[in-house]
């Protein structure tokens, strides 16, 4: 035996009952609705059952007879193969359509008798179409006798109202020349008026901007004043110091003067010193008034304003005059606009006197009692022509109930259900209008599950209807609210072609929260955790049924779901057999002779071929020798 090998415990093959012959593995299905989608071997199953019974009684007899059971044991395993593992909710729904639209009868129309029906439960119509009409024979009696009413009371109050109009025509054309001339003179009034108006805005709007500019001048003005008064303050000190060395310095200049004129009369040593003397001190006081004049121009030329941006004291000084030359213009611009508006204040008065005058005249002759009493009349005839134009609302009434007796489509779609019979008194819905081709599932959420779900996520939608057919779904909804059994209602649209998915049946959605493809995937049990923190499955390398032997492959796990985990290595490889468990007193199954219908209905794996805990997409389970595993459970 190779070193890494392991054999294991139980030396017992697993036999069938009847032959002892091994048992071929067999992958295990995906997909939801195992039996239905695998009839034949369904079919099978069922005839070696029945050969099992059979062989089992005998077994049964000879067990009696020789006073023992025959009793067998077997070693799950599950046979490698690229797939996928989803991390996935499985509910139940039913198939509903997603747009649905319900004719109904209006309370006015709910005493006529239905008169034709021109569709049947399964018809497609279009938004418009006529689903039923009702009776309006009588309806139809009862409008035309409004209608005659409405065209008698219409007719005689448009002669009253057109008599009252000519009468009232002729007695204004006796003072209409004079109307028209006082009409002239409002006119000529009011444009004088609004002319003045506007002169007065503009005048405003113009005193406005003055007053703007002005007070806008008055404050550059104080805030240059203010900077140039605090540039002045700082450059008198050397100013005067300036004027200090320029007096010392005439001073010196003179002395020199009287020395040199001393000398010239007496070139003796002592004016010659006394020269000397005088020369220097003209020096210390030529350098002294240079240094002062220096300081000065430095003072001068240091001064500025960063805020208004003015840089020495010149042109501070040079922007004061210029604030003050604008100050200057800005007041008197203010003056000016100040006496505009003035100008214009007493124009708009004079007008305005005008103005009222031409209207007085005007009304005064507009007065006039005859005409006043002939436009009252025409006004009275037309309230009353008004009144006769308006249907009456009991005709209003009756059109709305006629047009109510005629039942159509509120939109496209499928008549799925229809309650209408000629003769019959409709009170409520009379016919449901589906749209077949936008179908929802709707289905029940358990509250436990709900945490990991998200609207947009994936599903996959089975029913009987369908057979092997998985259509493509996603969950659009969930309910924020739990419903009366603590499960959140949540909707499906279907996305995929689902010609044989009809409206009302069961349907099993699948909501793939996560999937994970071209993968390799064993049962939880599967792998095994060393001291070290290392991991390993045990792969077969010999033997059948309980003799098998394996040895120990380094894996490292990824994703897993309840059931089954990926597992990746380099040494593994598609079809290698790999125990299912790595506990090698666990994953032994034990089953006598006298179970042998047992034998062929349990799964490889730990439940039940189609067992309801088992979830889709997971490895069917095979044993060394025994049964074949059967499909995840849905």
């Amino acid at each position: 035996m190779e070193e890494n090998e392991i054999t294991s415990p139980f030396v017992e093959d697993a036999i069938t009952p009847d032959t002892g012959s091994t048992q071929p593995t067999a992958p295990a299905p995906k997909r939801k609705n195992w039996f239905r989608r695998h009839t034949k071997l369904c079919v099978a199953v069922v005839i070696l059952a029945v050969v099992a019974a059979v062989v089992g009684s005998q077994l049964r007899k000879s067990k009696v007879a020789a006073g023992a059971s025959a009793d067998y044991q077997y070693v799950r395993t599950t046979t490698l193969k690229t797939t996928s593992l989803n991390d996935s909710v499985t509910v139940n729904g039913t198939v509903k359509s997603g747009d649905e639209a319900s004719v109904t009868v209006a309370d006015s129309a709910k005493t006529y008798k239905v008169a034709t029906v021109n569709v049947e439960v399964g018809d497609t119509v279009q938004e418009g179409d006529v689903i039923a009409t009702l009776d309006t024979t009588d309806l139809e009696k009862q409008i035309e006798n409004a209608e005659q009413s409405y065209n008698d009371t219409l007719q005689q109050a448009q002669t009253s109202y057109d008599r009252a109009v000519d009468e009232y025509n002729t007695a204004v054309v006796q003072h209409e020349n004079n109307l028209i001339d006082l009409q002239a003179k409002i006119d000529d009034a009011d444009k004088n008026l609004s002319d003045a108006q506007d002169a007065l805005e503009t005048a405003k709007s113009s005193h406005d901007s003055a007053q703007s500019a002005y007070d806008s001048a008055c404050s550059s003005y104080d805030t240059i004043k203010a900077a140039y008064d605090n540039a002045a303050a700082s450059i008198s000190t050397f100013t005067d110091a300036v004027n200090a060395a320029a007096n010392t310095q005439n001073d010196a200049i003179s002395r020199v003067n009287s020395a040199i004129a001393a000398y010239n009369a007496d070139p003796s040593e002592a004016n010659q010193a006394a020269m000397n003397e005088a020369n220097d001190a003209l020096s210390a006081a030529q350098a002294a008034y240079q240094q002062a004049q220096n300081a000065l121009a430095n003072a001068q030329n240091s001064c500025s304003v960063t805020e208004l941006g003015l840089y020495g004291f010149t042109v501070i000084q040079q922007s004061l005059n210029s604030a003050e030359q604008t100050k200057t213009s800005a007041q008197n611009a203010l003056t000016n606009a100040q006496n505009a508006v003035e100008t214009a204040q007493n124009q708009i008065e004079t007008c305005e006197s005008q103005q009222k005058s031409a209207h007085d005249s005007y009304d005064q002759e507009k007065n006039y009692s005859t005409i006043k009493a002939k436009a009252q009349s025409v006004e009275d005839a037309k309230t009353k022509l008004e009144q006769a134009k308006r249907t009456p609302d009991t005709l209003t009434t009756l059109k709305d109930t006629l047009a109510n007796c005629t039942l159509t489509a509120t939109m496209s779609g499928t008549i799925t259900a229809l309650d209408a019979t000629v003769g019959s008194v409709c009170t409520g819905t009379v016919a449901t209008i589906q749209n077949t081709d936008a179908l929802v599932v709707e289905v029940t959420i358990p509250s436990n599950d709900v945490p990991g779900l998200t609207t947009g996520m994936s599903c996959n939608i089975t029913s009987d209807a369908t057979g092997d057919d998985v259509i493509a779904g996603t969950l659009t909804q969930i309910d924020p609210v739990a419903n009366d059994s603590g499960t959140f209602g949540a909707k499906v649209r279907v996305n995929g072609d689902a010609d044989d998915l009809l409206i009302g049946i069961q349907a099993k959605v699948e909501i793939v929260k996560n999937a994970t493809n071209g993968v390799f995937t064993v049962p939880i049990d599967a792998v095994g955790t060393k001291e070290d923190g290392t991991q390993h499955v045990l792969r077969k390398t010999g033997g059948e049924g309980t003799d098998m032997t394996f040895e120990e492959v380094t894996v490292t796990t990824g994703d897993a779901n309840d059931y089954y985990t990926v597992i990746s290595g380099d040494d593994l490889k598609e079809g290698d057999v790999i125990r299912s468990s790595a506990d090698l007193t666990q994953g032994i199954v034990t089953g006598s002779s006298d179970d042998s219908a047992d034998f062929f209905f349990t799964a490889g794996g730990d439940e039940p071929i189609g067992g309801a805990d088992a979830p889709a997409g997971g490895p069917g389970g095979d044993v060394g020798g025994g049964p074949a595993g059967g499909p995840g459970g849905n």
